[in-house]
């Protein structure tokens, strides 16, 4: 029998929730320039989660310090009585001069540019932006500081769409060119059990409505 049949272990769980929704153009390239708050429907996304997380017992909440995501961990901080910790490599991808722009106005602004990003689209660097690649250590290196702080704890963490791909795509061994193949809609959490040696999914983009487990 393998040695590499995965028992059950002491873990650091880690569950991730993306922020409400916002009015921010879907289309658009991520923004860190215009850092939409919530929008209504987002709030209510927020106040699910809040109280869907009310009574749950949590070490700590962390969250990217972006509008969206310190409003949505408003709500949690509420449901928890934990106090928020925002962090900034929690943040979502930055694009650079291309934030807030759609492909095709990118395109137009950038044309060599563009042409070189749709080329590689892991390791090339939008104009003052993050590559792919660099993100994804960013977001492992937060991650990982996380996880060390609160060893064999449960933390809660509000974050975006792009950071949670990157933590999932590595905790199942999946290519980083697929990372968009991972679906997680607005108000959603995503738990994920790191032990000694790998990261166990335990529950993917569950939009809630009764206790977490």
């Amino acid at each position: 029998m393998s040695e590499k049949i995965r028992e059950k272990a002491e873990a650091t769980t880690l569950v991730f929730f993306r922020h409400g929704k916002t009015g921010f153009p879907e289309e658009r390239f991520y923004s860190r320039v215009d850092d939409p708050p919530l929008n209504v429907e987002g709030k209510s996304q927020a106040e699910r989660l809040g109280r869907w997380v009310k009574g749950s017992s949590f070490s700590a909440l962390y969250s990217s310090p972006l509008k969206r995501t310190i409003e949505t961990a408003g709500y949690l901080s509420k449901g928890l009585n934990l106090k928020i910790f925002p962090k900034t490599g929690l943040e979502e991808r930055t694009m650079g001069e291309w934030d807030g722009l759609t492909p095709a106005e990118a395109r137009e602004r950038f044309p060599r540019e563009f042409l070189k990003w749709k080329g590689d689209l892991l390791q090339y660097s939008p104009p003052g932006g993050e590559s792919w690649v660099a993100f994804a250590e960013r977001v492992m290196k937060t991650v990982q500081e996380i996880k060390e702080f609160h060893p064999n704890q449960r933390v809660a963490v509000v974050t975006h769409v792009g950071p949670i791909r990157v933590l999932v795509s590595r905790a199942m061994e999946i290519k980083d060119e697929n990372h968009k193949r991972i679906v997680l809609g607005y108000g959603s959490a995503t738990r994920i059990d790191y032990t000694k040696n790998w990261g166990n999914l335990y529950y993917l983009g569950v939009i809630p409505f009764e206790q977490v487990p």
